[in-house]
């Protein structure tokens, strides 16, 4: 998959979840003891799709998504590169050169 196609498709994703945050953020004013709405589902089927077509052996993706906040944690050099160099994990940008250069 080419950089521009990974980066619209992942800031979709990423409207998406902000969506699903304002929709829950919504009905907890309606009713405070409202649980959670979630596309939890179709979140795991889109991660999965993106690691096979992106061929990310090492899970960068799911890394960047949940354990980076989607690069918001991310660390001047959040990772090692393949040479033992730390690298940024802050962007999509960051994320598909690591998946492209790491594997």
């Amino acid at each position: 998959m080419d950089k521009t196609t990974f980066k619209k498709l992942m800031n979709e994703f990423i409207a998406l979840r902000k969506d699903e945050d304002r929709v829950n953020d919504a009905m907890k004013k309606f009713d405070p003891d409202f649980g959670y709405f979630s596309l939890g589902r179709y979140e795991t089927l889109f991660l999965q799709a993106m690691k096979e077509a992106m061929t990310d052996t090492s899970d960068w993706i799911s890394y960047f998504v949940y354990d980076m906040s989607f690069g918001k944690d991310a660390k001047e050099k959040s990772v090692t590169d393949k040479n033992g160099k730390g690298i940024p994990i802050k962007t999509l940008d960051n994320l598909y050169n690591i998946i492209k250069n790491n594997e």
